[in-house]
C-alpha cells in the first residue's frame, strides 16, 4: 500500500473521470440518478456513481477526486492478498502465491485506479464474493448467502459480463438449498432496477439498458470503427449522434430500432466478421492506443500485454493437465468475455481489465512451468 501512495504522488497520473461522474454530481445535487442534462439514465450502474457520490457530499472536489484515487489503491493493495485466500480455499495454496505477486507487479493495476470507473470496486468486490462462496460450500450461513447473492444481483446491473459465469460458479460449487437462497437475494437490486426503468420510462430495465442500446450503435460510427468496412454512413453517424443528445426515455427505444436497422444493412456475414477481428483486438491493444508509443504506455500497458499472452498460453498447455477444471473454467470466462465487447466494440483498453486479473491464475501456472523447466535445465548444467 505504502508503494502505491508513493507512486501516485510521484508519478501523478491524469485522474480521468468520464459517465460516472456526471451521474454522481446529479446525484449530490439532489437531482436523482441522472447523466448531462438529459434526465434519468441507465448508461450506468447504482454501485459505483453512488461511491463518487458519497466523496462529493462529504466535500470532495469534483475536478480533482484524488481521494476516491486513494482509495481504490488501497482496495487493490488488498487484491494479491485475497487471491492468495481464494487460492486457499481453492486448494492451490503454492499456486496463489504466484498470482498475488503477478497482481501486485502488473503495471496496469498500478495506473488503472487513477481511472474513475467501476472495474477497481468490481474486482476488489469479486474476489471477496469468491472468498466467500468457497465458505458457503463449506458450510450454511444466511448472512453470508445474503451478500454473495446481492453482489451477484448487482453485478448483473453494474457489470453484466460478468453475471452468467459467475452463475456458473454458483451451479457447480453450491447445493440448491443454498443457491436458492443466493437467487432470492440476488433478485432484490434486479428487480428494483428493473422496477425503477418501469416506472420512469416505461419498461423494465434489467441492466444498462442505454448503455448497451447506445454502445452497439455507436461502435458502426466513423469515428469508432477501425476500418471504413465497419462503418455505417454519415447520415446514419448523424442520427446516432442526434439521437444520444436526447432523454434516454426517447433515445434509448430509438437508438435500439437503429441498431437493428444497422444489423439488416450490414449483415449477419459482415458482423461475423467484424466480431472475429475484435476478439483479436481485445487480447491486443485497441486501433486507437496503437500508435502509443510513450515510454509510460509501453509500461503499463503494451509490455503486460505481450507478457501476460506468452504465459497464458503457456499456463493453458500446462493448467489443462495440472489444474484442469480451473483452467477450462478462465478459459471459457475469457471468451466470454472477449465475445460480449467483441459484438460491440472493443476501443477502450479497460476493457480487459474486467477479466485479466482472473486470467493471471493461468499466467501463474504459466509461471510455475517456466520455473520447472529453467530448474530442470539448471539441475543437468
Amino acid at each position: 500500500m505504502l508503494g502505491r501512495m508513493i507512486f501516485h504522488f510521484v508519478a501523478n497520473p491524469p485522474i480521468h473521470a468520464a459517465e460516472d461522474l456526471d451521474i454522481a454530481l446529479h446525484l449530490a445535487a439532489g437531482e436523482g440518478f441522472s447523466i448531462y442534462d438529459r434526465g434519468p439514465t441507465t448508461a450506468k450502474g447504482p454501485v459505483y456513481p453512488l461511491f463518487l457520490c458519497l466523496f462529493l457530499m462529504l466535500g470532495a472536489p469534483a475536478d480533482d477526486l484524488w481521494q476516491v484515487v486513494l482509495v481504490q489503491h488501497f482496495l487493490l493493495s488488498w487484491i494479491p492478498y485475497l487471491m492468495y485466500r481464494l487460492s486457499v480455499g481453492l486448494g492451490i495454496e503454492k499456486l496463489g502465491e504466484i498470482v498475488g505477486w503477478l497482481f501486485a507487479l502488473h503495471p496496469s493495476f498500478w495506473y488503472y485506479p487513477t481511472v474513475l470507473e467501476n472495474t477497481s470496486l468490481f474486482i476488489f468486490a469479486t474476489c471477496l464474493w469468491g472468498i466467500g462462496l468457497v465458505k458457503l460450500r463449506r458450510g450454511f450461513n444466511r448472512l453470508l448467502s445474503a451478500g454473495v447473492g446481492l453482489w451477484w444481483g448487482l453485478v448483473g446491473i453494474e457489470k453484466p459480463v460478468a453475471f452468467i459465469p459467475m452463475g456458473i460458479v454458483i451451479l457447480f460449487m453450491l447445493s440448491w438449498r443454498k443457491i436458492a437462497l443466493i437467487a432470492m437475494f440476488a433478485m432484490l437490486p434486479v428487480a428494483g432496477w428493473a422496477l425503477r426503468g418501469y416506472l420512469v420510462f416505461g419498461y423494465p430495465t434489467w441492466t444498462k439498458t442505454y448503455a448497451a442500446q447506445h454502445s452497439f450503435a455507436m461502435s458502426w460510427h466513423p469515428s469508432y470503427a477501425f476500418s471504413p468496412r465497419y462503418a455505417v454512413s454519415e447520415s446514419i453517424a448523424r442520427q446516432i449522434d442526434s439521437l444520444f443528445l436526447l432523454p434516454e426515455k426517447v433515445g434509448g427505444p430509438a437508438l435500439a430500432k437503429l441498431g437493428k436497422e444497422i444489423t439488416q444493412q450490414v449483415g449477419t456475414a459482415r458482423i461475423i466478421e467484424r466480431t472475429i477481428l475484435n476478439a483479436f483486438i481485445f487480447w491486443w491493444i485497441p486501433p486507437r492506443y496503437w500508435g502509443n508509443n510513450s515510454l509510460p504506455f509501453i509500461i503499463a500497458r503494451k509490455a503486460p500485454v505481450i507478457i501476460i499472452n506468452i504465459l497464458f498460453i503457456i499456463g493453458l498447455l500446462y493448467g489443462s493437465r495440472r489444474y484442469k477444471a480451473l483452467t477450462l473454467f478462465i478459459l471459457g470466462v475469457s471468451l466470454f468475455f472477449t465475445l460480449f465487447y467483441a459484438v460491440g466494440h472493443v476501443h477502450n483498453t479497460r476493457y480487459r481489465l474486467d477479466v485479466e486479473w482472473l486470467q493471471l491464475f493461468v499466467c501463474a501456472m504459466g509461471v510455475e512451468k517456466v520455473r520447472q523447466v529453467l530448474l530442470s535445465i539448471i539441475s543437468k548444467m
